[in-house]
Formats: C-alpha cells, sequence, structure tokens
C-alpha cells in the first residue's frame, strides 16, 4: 500500500497525486477522522467508489475566499468563519442568489446551498497553500465506516491511493468520528445538520445543548458578548430545535475499545 510518511519523501508523493489528479487519504486534528481529498469531485467518487457526480464538501481555509459569494450577512459570516476554522465543523450555507457560483465552488453546491469542510491545521498548511481549493469527504469506500487511524485507511482503499500517515500527530486515545454538520436556514438561523463528533462528545459528557453552546461560544469570541442564561440555566441563546429526521442520536464513536462512528461525512 503506498503511505507516505510525514517527511520529504511523503510531502512530494502527496504533492505529485493531487498533481496528477488522484485522490489522497489524509489525517485530520483529533478528534477528527481522516478524509479523502482531490482537486476534482470526480476523483474523490471514483476512490470512493461512488458515482463521479455525488456532491462533496469544499475544502477551502482562506475563508475570505468563499464568504462574498454566501447569503449571509457580516455577523453571520463571522460566525461561519469561526464555526469553520475553530470549532472545525462542517457548514452547509446558502449561496447568494444570482451571484452564480464560480467554478471552483459550484462542485461543492446544490439547490443553491454550498457545503464547506474548513479545518485548518499546521501539519496540513503545506499542502494546503499549494492546492487549495480541494474537494473532500469522509475517508471510506462507498457504504463503508470513516477510517480514523492509518490502519482502516489502508483497509479502505486500493493500492492506486496514497495514504498519508498521520496517526503519530493524534491523539490515539481519544474517540474519533467524522464532523458535525451545522447549517445555515433564511429565518431560522443555524440547525444541526447531521450529528458528528463535536455534538456527540458533548452528549456523552452530559452537558446538553451542543448547538446553543457552540453559537454562544462563537458570539463569545468574535462579539465579546457574555453568554446569554436560557430559561433552563444552560449558557447560550435559545435556538430552535433541529427537526426530528436531524436528531438521530449520537454517533457511535470509535476509540481505545474499537467502536467505529455511525455516521460520516458527505
Amino acid at each position: 500500500m503506498p503511505v507516505a510518511r510525514f517527511d520529504e519523501a511523503g510531502r512530494l508523493a502527496v504533492d505529485a497525486a493531487l498533481e496528477r489528479g488522484e485522490a489522497v487519504v489524509l489525517p485530520t486534528p483529533s478528534p477528527l477522522a481522516y478524509v479523502v481529498a482531490a482537486t476534482t469531485v470526480s476523483a474523490v467518487n471514483r476512490a470512493k467508489g461512488r458515482p463521479r457526480d455525488q456532491p462533496v464538501a469544499l475544502w477551502e481555509p482562506r475563508f475570505e475566499q468563499v464568504a462574498p459569494h454566501l447569503a449571509l450577512d457580516e455577523a453571520e459570516r463571522r460566525r461561519l468563519g469561526w464555526l469553520l476554522g475553530v470549532e472545525r465543523v462542517t457548514a452547509l450555507v446558502p449561496l447568494a442568489p444570482g451571484d452564480g457560483a464560480p467554478g471552483w465552488l459550484a462542485p461543492a453546491a446544490r439547490y443553491g446551498m454550498a457545503l464547506l469542510f474548513g479545518v485548518a491545521w499546521e501539519p496540513l498548511a503545506w499542502l494546503l497553500e499549494r492546492h487549495a481549493p480541494l474537494f473532500v469527504s469522509s475517508a471510506n469506500r462507498s457504504g463503508g465506516l470513516p477510517a480514523v487511524d492509518l490502519r482502516q485507511a489502508l483497509a479502505g482503499f486500493g493500492p492506486e491511493v496514497w495514504v498519508l500517515d498521520g496517526d503519530a500527530l493524534r491523539d490515539r486515545a481519544r474517540p474519533h468520528a467524522s464532523t458535525t454538520t451545522l447549517r445555515f436556514v433564511p429565518g431560522r438561523g443555524w440547525e444541526i445538520h447531521r450529528r458528528g463528533i463535536q455534538d456527540t462528545l458533548r452528549a456523552n459528557a452530559g452537558r446538553g445543548d451542543y448547538l446553543a453552546d457552540v453559537l454562544a461560544r462563537a458570539d463569545a469570541a468574535l462579539f465579546r458578548r457574555p453568554f446569554t442564561r436560557r430559561q433552563d440555566g444552560r449558557a447560550g441563546r435559545q435556538t430552535r430545535r433541529s427537526p426530528p429526521e436531524d436528531r438521530d442520536g449520537p454517533v457511535l464513536l470509535h476509540g481505545p475499545r474499537g467502536r467505529r462512528p455511525k455516521h460520516h461525512a458527505a
């Protein structure tokens, strides 16, 4: 199996694969899972063994490139930037009407919404600087579970896909899974679109409403506002609960005892 280490030779191998238009499997910081990424949607989907035009997320850490194309006011753009870059969620957000998504964004857009993956991580800064924007999905073959370590990544992909070994840079004692996905609905605000590692860790710790908490933390960081108190006594503003079809329970985590995640990224 083609395994690339975090050394000069490994970087050259991954860089060359992306230059050839191939997909590569990359680590992301704990507690997130590995992902498969490429410069085209078709390469990501081909590696995953699914239809070549299936939607995937855009990975563009330079948020200022994406923000002008979104139907969000300035405050919500700032929240989105924080949610992507600090909280490291995935986000489904509306495109500006009539703007027409640019070619590099269009493959991650459907029905007027764009799916954004915003993880910025120093060990991958060199790669994103050279190749962003990339398209990204969970590191698994179609129908499988996302890989959370090198062994699972190698088992899930064939010999034509380079895997960058990031296990030594991650806390393997922690549970790992794919990201929580939030969506912004005009007139309603932020909702949980699909559950993932961020909200599951909070739920497993018995700490209550993830959505209210993350929005309160975003506002405290961005606007220097004190955390408002909800009627139930928890910190964070009162928010609309997600529809029942989105509240499908916590994901199963893959931790030191070998449990694996139930849900995975797009």
